[in-house]
């Protein structure tokens, strides 16, 4: 999608620029957006601009509104330099984080900031247009409730589980309806540009762009949740691979004779280390007679069990439950040896609700990647963990609009 053909206050203010200067302007935006408020010296480095020409197009922006002055940085001896930065009602993203059973939505402005409580709903992921009606719905009352002008919101992120193709819009695993993509299907009802993006991957443009993984050229990133989804970054920018879909780490073989995936393979690490198989294995526990504070939760129904539960057992002290994280750890820690081995990566994150699990679960990764990997690989990896909470995924989904949306063609 052209930039000029974004409908927003925030480009439509400066589509009146030459051509020219207008994409000098955006590129000055997007450096800004993701460096937070410079001097003018750092700013016109950053973008190889000459010092009359970066002033003349930041006093043209800040006329228009879209940049402003931010206070004052540090002296290196003179005066305080003067720092400038997008203001912070330039324009808005509807980020929405979607996981195999519920959804969650909020606004966010140009600082990351989210400036709407978050609207969390029950939507069953599946290929039926019912579904997609119902998430439309959602984001229809949303903007009524907020009030915010949809002339104001340059884009939608989507952070969504499944074989993504970010490029062309389309989940071929959900909301998959044939020749008009996800993503197609979304802008033409919202009449709003929309990006999409499996969901490890736009939780690893967030915790790049802004967490644990800040300023690191190669990181690999895991997002334990019901599933097991991966990120990479490597050399400075997101994989993708040729079609979109690499880091579908959760579906290498794992066991000989293992259980039916639902990728229809068997023996994946997805059936032995997934959230889906801590709850499955708990479950079981509960059946056998296993004694653990799980067993009375949910009214005794086991089938309301959660990784959450799981997790929140274990951290309690409860010893069923840390044996099973011990275990599915074990087999992450396989699994991540051969990442180590094949990426050589500089960082591991680990993020999603098993992360949550601590020392439980990176302990006996840990044991597993000192087993299986050589010792002048992996002593050069750090394996860390990050406790964003469950906003996480609609970081992401801001993240995801922030990398593409200007784009430049």
């Amino acid at each position: 999608m052209k930039l000029e053909k974004i409908h927003n206050t925030l480009l439509c203010r400066i589509e009146v620029l030459e051509r020219k200067a207008y994409l000098s302007a955006v590129k000055m935006i997007r450096f800004l957006y993701f460096s937070g408020a410079l001097p003018i010296a750092s700013i016109c480095k950053g973008l190889k601009m000459s010092a009359p020409k970066g002033v003349l197009l930041l006093n043209t922006l800040i006329e228009h509104g879209v940049l402003e002055k931010k206070g004052f940085g540090e002296s290196n001896g003179g005066r305080k330099p003067e720092l400038y930065g997008i203001a912070n009602e330039s324009f808005y993203v509807l980020a929405i984080s979607m996981d195999i059973y519920q959804t969650r939505m909020a606004f966010f402005n140009c600082s990351n900031e989210k400036i709407t409580e978050t609207r969390v709903f029950e939507i069953e992921l599946n290929n039926e247009m019912e579904t997609l009606k119902a998430l439309l719905l959602n984001i229809d009352a949303y903007f009524q409730e907020t009030g915010i002008d949809r002339k104001a919101v340059l884009g939608v992120g989507l952070s969504i589980p499944g074989l993504v193709n970010a490029e062309k819009g389309i989940n071929h695993t959900y909301l998959n309806f044939g020749k008009k993509g996800l993503k197609q299907l979304l802008s033409e009802q919202l009449q709003l540009p929309v990006f999409i993006e499996n969901d490890a991957n736009a939780i690893a443009l967030a915790i790049w762009r802004s967490g644990a993984a800040k300023n690191k050229e190669n990181v690999l990133v895991l997002y334990l949740d019901w599933g097991i989804g991966l990120g990479l970054i490597l050399d400075g920018k997101l994989y993708r691979g040729a079609t979109g879909f690499a880091g579908e780490f959760s579906h290498i073989p794992i066991e000989e004779a293992g259980e039916l995936c639902i990728c229809g393979k068997t023996g994946c690490l997805q059936t032995v280390a997934a959230g889906t198989a801590l709850v499955k294995l708990a479950q079981k526990g509960i059946l056998d007679g296993r004694h653990t504070m799980m067993a009375t939760l949910h009214n005794m129904d086991v089938n309301k069990l959660s990784v959450k539960d799981v997790v929140d057992a274990a951290l309690k002290g409860d010893q069923f439950a840390i044996s099973l994280l011990s275990k599915v750890g074990e087999s992450l820690g396989k699994g991540i040896a051969v990442l180590i081995q094949l990426v050589n990566p500089q960082m591991i994150v680990l993020a999603g609700q098993m992360s949550e699990a601590n020392q439980l679960l990176i302990t006996p990764i840990q044991q597993a990647v000192n087993t299986y990997t050589m010792s002048q690989i992996r002593e050069q990896t750090f394996i860390a963990v990050t406790n964003p909470g469950n906003e996480i995924g609609l970081y992401g989904a801001m993240a995801v609009v922030m990398e593409d949306v200007f784009t430049l063609f």
